[in-house]
């Protein structure tokens, strides 16, 4: 019995070995059949794609195999690392540590109605420093926003008691 590549000291208990074996050997089948026929359409081999492959070259077989399956088998996991396109498709995006650029330049840009669960994700990911500079610019931005509210108000203030004071002389006035 081959081990497998995640768990090699666990053996399945004897009474199981011929059924583990069948289907084993069917995991190596359905992979063997899936890169065939990937190959002579001149398709991309991933562990996806032949596991979605795997449920149509065989009408005996229509469940296929999943990837784990093939993870799990080493001869069908060999089989895989042999054919596959190893090759990146898209040149991967961004900062090499794994982080994520989270400043927007001078200014914030922030929907109403975002999702707050895909920010907090996106700001886990980002690196200290570019938390600090969204910090430093969202504290400029308030303080900026409060002082033309304030000074929004002061003229509304002062609007309010113009009229006031308008209203008082006309209602004074008798001729009015």
């Amino acid at each position: 019995m081959v081990a497998s590549r995640f768990s090699p000291s666990s053996e399945p208990p004897v009474w199981l070995h011929d059924v583990y074996e069948r289907r084993r050997r069917r995991t190596v089948r359905l992979v063997e059949l899936s890169i065939a026929a990937l190959q002579r359409d001149r398709k991309r081999i991933s562990l996806a794609v032949l596991a979605r492959v795997s449920r149509s070259v065989d009408p005996g077989e229509p469940e296929g195999v999943s990837e784990s399956a093939i993870l799990h088998n080493e001869e069908a996991y060999a089989l895989y690392r042999q054919h596959a396109d190893h090759r990146r498709r898209y040149p991967r995006q961004g900062p090499s540590n794994g982080r994520t650029h989270v400043g927007g330049g001078d200014r914030l840009r922030v929907s109403a109605d975002r999702d707050p669960g895909r920010a907090r994700r996106r700001y886990l990911r980002a690196s200290k420093a570019d938390l600090v500079e969204r910090l430093v610019a969202a504290e400029l931005a308030y303080s900026d926003m409060r002082a033309r509210w304030l000074k929004a108000a002061d003229e509304l203030l002062v609007w309010i008691m113009l009229v006031d004071r308008l209203v008082a002389t006309k209602m004074a006035d008798p001729h009015w």
